[in-house]
């Protein structure tokens, strides 16, 4: 049996000698031995320790995880099986975001036109979306209809969505009052935008308009307007005679 520095435990192990010192600092990898002039000297025994240490972080474990492996050698079939699920979660997440990889490659994404749609405005979440709404009749239908949009489509559907912030944010400088003949035709149009993807009606839009005032995002894509797009459905919603707090989906 040999003795190591840790300069040369460090290289055998292919680790910084401030792992090491981290290491031992916390009592994962404690040297053997120590000189006189209390430098660290790692046996043969410790190198191999070191390794599995290395194979144990390679598999993701956390160090306090390692620690009680190393002390309890039975526990370690019970860690290591579940850093194997969290590693084959974690292997599943990946594919999956490989293979939208691939479908936004061949540009046929199913929320794609959406993204097009605001631009770098857009507050990019749908994968939340999809958890919020997902299997609703509402985003099955948009997901369809989307699925069938060409390049064209998309364009098209981004102009017309420009063009509509470009109107908002202009009335919203011009004052144009809620309830006005203006702000009527302004809501009938984003009614209309938005129906090219699920049916929509008043009760509905009010709902939308209320989650674009509340999240930041969807007011940051409508450039600060959120708030003001939900005065301008709300009146149109009560001069048709429906409360919008009392909407329904």
């Amino acid at each position: 049996m040999s003795d190591h520095t840790i300069g040369e435990a460090a290289d055998i192990l292919k680790v910084t000698t401030r792992t090491l010192r981290h290491w031992d600092s916390i009592g994962l990898l404690t040297p053997s031995r120590r000189t006189t002039a209390d430098h660290r000297l790692y046996s043969d025994e410790d190198l191999a320790v070191g390794a599995r240490i290395l194979i144990y972080r390679g598999a993701g474990m956390a160090l306090a995880d390692i620690t009680r492996v190393l002390a309890e050698p039975a526990s370690a079939r019970e860690h290591l099986t579940r850093q194997r699920r969290l590693i084959s979660e974690k292997i599943a997440r990946l594919r999956r975001m490989n293979d939208t990889i691939d479908i936004l490659l061949e540009e046929n994404m199913s929320t794609e036109h959406t993204v097009d749609a605001f631009g770098d405005d857009w507050p990019g979440y749908a994968e939340e979306a999809e958890a919020r709404w997902g299997g609703t009749p509402e985003w099955d239908e948009s997901q369809r209809r989307a699925r069938g949009f060409t390049a064209g489509d998309r364009e098209a559907f981004r102009r017309r969505q420009a063009e509509f912030v470009e109107l908002l944010a202009d009335a919203a400088a011009r004052g144009v009052a809620p309830g006005t003949a203006e702000a009527a035709a302004l809501v009938d149009k984003h009614l209309a935008s938005i129906e090219g993807f699920y049916e929509l009606n008043r009760d509905r839009q009010v709902i939308l308009a209320r989650m674009y005032a509340a999240d930041e995002r969807f007011d940051a894509a409508y450039r600060g307007h959120g708030a003001y797009l939900k005065e301008l459905v709300d009146a149109q919603a009560r001069a048709e005679g429906i409360d919008p707090g009392n909407a329904n989906w």
